[in-house]
């Protein structure tokens, strides 16, 4: 049995337990502001369909009353002389016209022209994002572990970190084929301070809930910061070597919606992006590596 809930404070968590372009500085719009646009997507190494998003930021976090572009015109370029045009589908979604794969250390540049203002002249954002390779990561399990008299179950991976190259990495995760940690502030995190160079020995990414004991599911049924899951679960984790400017990015989307330690964090910041004349979002790249585990 799976209940299917949030679980956001491993992500602030995460990077004291493990390792863990360009960018210029913009302002979130509030939800009274001028709209401004929104361009979020990435290119992976599977062959398939690549896609990004067109919205609007007002409300910059509910994407159930964002406005949509249905009418750009977005091409993505890569450094080899590759060139796909991405056209529009329901949602705001652009979908490039062919199945392609991400090329590992080629470069790929976005271009988005569009009239989004509405004054008869058309807009051009672009952005740039190289596709990093991967980094490999050995295995995965899952161990029971016991915490103030509660079975949690800790999701744990190994691999040798290079040494020779600094390293971000970006975490999803899925209970039994569904993908559980899909939105943006509810992505994990880390960057390699601590394991630079050396091994991991299992270092723990997120903790899932027992979804078998009664007394844990009636105190989190209001909750929407935790994941549950149980013995027998399939559990499939992507570790993934993402670019700096994009793991600023996710970091400051995520204090952004929830906040900061209002003793010891700072005042609110502008979140960074890769996107030119005004627009933000992100276009990101990144190689997909998977590993699997059942819950013990």
């Amino acid at each position: 049995m799976i209940r299917k809930i949030i679980n956001i404070i491993p992500v602030i968590l995460f990077a004291a337990n493990m390792f863990f372009s360009c960018t210029a500085p913009i302002d979130i719009k509030t939800r009274n502001s001028e709209p401004v646009i929104v361009i979020y997507g990435y290119l992976t190494d599977e062959y398939r369909y690549q896609y990004i998003r067109i919205t609007s930021s007002s409300p910059y976090f509910d994407e159930n009353t964002n406005r949509v572009s249905p009418d750009a015109e977005v091409w993505i370029k890569s450094s080899y002389g590759d060139e796909y045009q991405l056209l529009s589908e329901k949602n705001g979604y652009y979908v490039s016209n062919a199945r392609f794969a991400g090329i590992p250390g080629a470069t790929y540049s976005l271009s988005v022209e569009v009239d989004f203002d509405g004054d008869g002249e058309r807009e051009i954002y672009e952005a740039e994002t190289t596709l990093l390779p991967v980094v490999p990561v050995d295995s995965i399990d899952i161990t029971p572990i016991d915490i103030m008299g509660y079975r949690h179950f800790s999701l744990n991976f190994y691999m040798q970190e290079p040494a020779e190259t600094e390293n971000y990495y970006l975490f999803k995760f899925f209970i039994n084929d569904s993908i559980s940690n899909d939105k943006i502030s509810e992505l994990l995190l880390s960057d390699d301070r601590m394991y630079n160079g050396e091994y991991v020995p299992g270092a723990n990414i997120t903790y899932f809930e027992d979804a078998t004991d009664e007394d844990v599911i009636e105190k989190n049924k209001d909750e929407d910061d935790v994941y549950m899951a149980a013995p027998g679960d399939r559990i499939r984790l992507q570790i993934l070597n993402i670019e700096k400017g994009y793991y600023n990015f996710i970091s400051e989307c995520i204090s952004e919606k929830y906040g900061e330690n209002p003793f010891f964090g700072g005042p609110p910041s502008n979140i960074t992006t890769n996107l030119s004349n005004g627009a933000i979002g992100y276009f990101s790249s990144y190689c997909v590596q998977e590993k699997r585990a059942v819950v013990p």
